[in-house]
């Protein structure tokens, strides 16, 4: 079974994403903030992660920095409101595999986890 792992602070939306992803019959690790995932250690255990920019303490950005410095490959879908050039820049050139607005349509979100795993 795969595994996704969502880091989303907004509480209702975390549970929506568990719930469309768990549907499609993933099994789902959901964090309130990126030092929640970080503690977890479950970096290497997950297929894809589905990531919030803005979190409170470490940024979306700023966790995918961490990742990638741990040598850590894992797929990264970015959701956010915060959608400038600029942050999109960023994520897409630090390996990020799509950078979806919110509001998202629940369809595009699992063709998108669906795509990152099959790189």
């Amino acid at each position: 079974m795969l595994t996704i792992a969502i880091v989303e602070d907004d509480d209702g939306v975390r549970v929506a994403y568990a719930d469309l992803m768990s549907s499609y019959g993933y099994e789902v690790r959901a964090f309130g903030s990126a030092e929640e995932f970080i503690a977890s250690n479950c970096q290497n255990e997950v297929n894809c992660l589905i990531l919030d920019q803005r979190l409170p303490g470490l940024s979306g950005l700023e966790l995918q920095s961490q990742l990638k410095r741990q040598h850590c490959a894992l797929p990264i879908v970015f959701v956010t409101s915060q959608d400038d050039e600029v942050t999109r820049a960023k994520a897409l050139e630090n390996g990020a595999v799509h950078f979806l607005n919110k509001p998202i349509d629940a369809d595009e979100l699992v063709r998108c986890v669906i795509g990152a795993q099959a790189r």
